[in-house]
């Protein structure tokens, strides 16, 4: 994507919710679980009934302080709980008990790895909170399920030093990758388990940074990557017509991003101490057991070199290119439907050209579930191989087979796409053909071996592509 003006660029600082791996809420005992019906799992303390105090979960503790060990933070020995307060209606209580100045983690690194080439990041702090409640909106009102409510959480604060929607969909995955990884969350994404804030503003590049919007709760790594370029477009776009960026909350759509709310400040949170609750104490015992379970320190790095050890093994292995390799090893989804596709039969190199090709490509484009799974893969190739169809008509089948997730077989009989591989069907449409374009012929008979394209054009046509082009070439 280019900048327009050329002087300015992008700015972007990620803020990742990460739901806690822990059986119940963070100040109460009510159990955390999904699919309960509306305000079943609450009690006197996570609705902030009068008189009911918060006791806080140790198990969320030792999972905060295991993150922050995992990304290479300080873990303080102590740190301070802090009322937040604004008005949510899924907030029962009408504030949050979060950290603000004195947080359990800060300083800390993320490191990616694009093309071959490894980066790094600096996070800002990491701290724990509870969750709010979930709103549901009907068309004429609105509901509220306060089940959420208190769900443990930590909240990964990044600086703002990332400058494209690749490298923030990068360090999303990275971050998603080392927190299940070290057992801190499941990373469920659809269930909201593992969601992002993004801030993004454009500015002079060495200058100061531009104005920020704020992007809510983005639960997609690509979707992190589009609603990111879209919000850097629509900055440029205004900023070229001579309007302000204003600073301000907006949610991404899908397709593009919209306004939810003008941006408040940190004063405008309220923040001060929590009276119900103590400073927090981080011992050297809970740092043991914190190390204890991590496989290497920092996690990221330590998986990194181990993706290292496995591109070997991978390029012996499948005996593919190595640049082929690490594309696909930073695609984690077509990572792991190339592994699948190779366990149903599928010829590496084949398949490696259809995950980067066409299912990289469409994934870029569709914001439709993928339903594509590794036989599909090596059904289209054998259609392909086979000659029942043409390479691109598997082509085109591609996106209805990972939208619907037919059989590309049944697609290829229902929709009448089998390839005509008769050669005397073929011949007499060639003959029908030179027939009607005797120009073409005597131009090509005269020397002019450009015209076979035509010709050959005019042929395919005639089978609306679903001729063998091999053969058609051959008998022309």
């Amino acid at each position: 994507m280019s900048l327009d003006p050329p002087s300015l660029v992008p700015t972007i600082g990620l803020e990742v919710h990460c739901q806690l791996k822990t059986q119940s809420k963070l100040f109460c005992g009510c159990p955390v679980r999904q699919g309960q019906p509306p305000n079943t799992d609450i009690c006197p303390v996570c609705m902030g009934y009068p008189g009911a105090l918060p006791v806080l979960n140790a198990g969320a503790v030792g999972l905060a302080v295991r993150a922050g060990l995992a990304l290479g933070c300080t873990v303080h020995t102590q740190s301070e709980f802090t009322r937040k307060h604004y008005f949510y209606p899924d907030l029962p209580k009408g504030f949050q008990i979060s950290q603000f100045d004195q947080p359990i983690c800060t300083g800390g690194q993320i490191h990616i790895e694009r093309g071959g080439v490894r980066e790094v990041f600096q996070l800002e702090r990491i701290h724990i909170e509870e969750d709010a409640g979930k709103m549901r909106h009907a068309a004429d009102h609105s509901s509220v399920d306060w089940n959420r409510a208190g769900t443990p959480l930590i909240e990964i604060v990044g600086k703002p030093d990332l400058h494209s929607a690749e490298a923030a969909g990068a360090w999303m995955r990275t971050l998603h990758r080392v927190m299940v990884a070290a057992g801190v969350s499941t990373g469920d994404m659809e269930k909201g388990h593992f969601r992002c804030d993004a801030n993004v503003s454009v500015g002079p590049k060495n200058g100061p940074l531009g104005t920020r919007v704020e992007l809510k709760n983005i639960n997609s790594f690509r979707y992190v990557e589009r609603a990111i370029r879209g919000e850097i477009e629509r900055q440029l776009a205004g900023l070229s017509n001579g309007n302000r960026v204003v600073m301000s909350t907006r949610s991404w759509t899908g397709s593009e991003t919209i306004l939810l709310r003008i941006k408040e400040d940190a004063a405008d949170y309220r923040f001060f101490p929590e009276p119900d609750l103590p400073p927090l104490a981080v011992s050297e015992t809970d740092r043991l057991e914190a190390v204890a379970a991590l496989p290497g320190r920092p996690l990221d790095v330590h998986l990194l070199d181990l993706d290292k050890a496995r591109l070997v093994a991978f390029v012996q292995k499948y005996t593919v290119r190595q640049v082929d390799a690490l594309a696909l090893f930073g695609q984690p989804e077509n990572h792991a439907l190339f592994e699948a596709a190779v366990q149903a039969g599928g010829d590496p190199s084949a398949m490696m050209k259809w995950l980067l090709g066409p299912v990289a490509a469409w994934r870029n484009q569709s914001t439709e579930p993928c339903l594509l799974n590794g036989a599909h893969l090596v059904a289209l190739e054998s259609l392909v191989v086979d000659g029942e169809i043409s390479r691109a008509t598997a082509r085109t089948l591609l996106p209805e087979v990972a939208t619907t997730g037919a059989e590309p077989a049944d697609l290829v009989a229902t929709k009448g796409l089998r390839q005509v591989g008769e050669a005397s069907v073929i011949l007499d449409t060639i003959l029908l053909v030179l027939a009607a374009e005797p120009e073409a012929v005597s131009r090509y008979q005269n020397g002019n071996k450009r015209v076979f394209g035509f010709l050959m054009g005019a042929v395919m046509r005639a089978f609306n592509g679903q001729a063998d082009a091999v053969q058609v070439r051959t008998l022309l």
